[in-house]
């Protein structure tokens, strides 16, 4: 069986992803990141969702894979920006610091 190429584009716009919520749909983002690359990749907004991780905290491996594929994608050479929005606030002070390619 060949191995399924993955599409490929120059930019990908991520937001409203909200890991550390229950409403996380993680598995269809790990998903839609298997089957399409980009040269960048934006973060644009409430990846994390830190409102509700203060209230409880709920990290299940599926939020560790997204993180993780997306730090492989950065090792691979995609550039990967992220920008905060309202959900993720706490993690403003960090802009323009890189962290594993991001």
């Amino acid at each position: 069986m060949a191995k399924e190429v993955p599409l490929k584009f120059r930019t990908l716009f991520l937001s409203d992803v909200h890991l550390g919520s229950k409403v996380a749909k993680a598995e269809f983002l790990l998903d839609f990141l298997k089957h399409h690359d980009a040269e960048t990749i934006y973060l644009v907004g409430d990846i994390v969702d830190g409102w509700r991780l203060r209230r409880a905290w709920h990290w299940p491996q599926s939020h560790n894979d997204v993180v993780q594929k997306l730090l492989r994608k950065a090792r691979k050479g995609a550039r990967i920006i992220y920008i905060a929005g309202n959900h993720d606030e706490f993690l403003r002070p960090f802009q323009g610091t890189h962290f594993g390619g991001i």
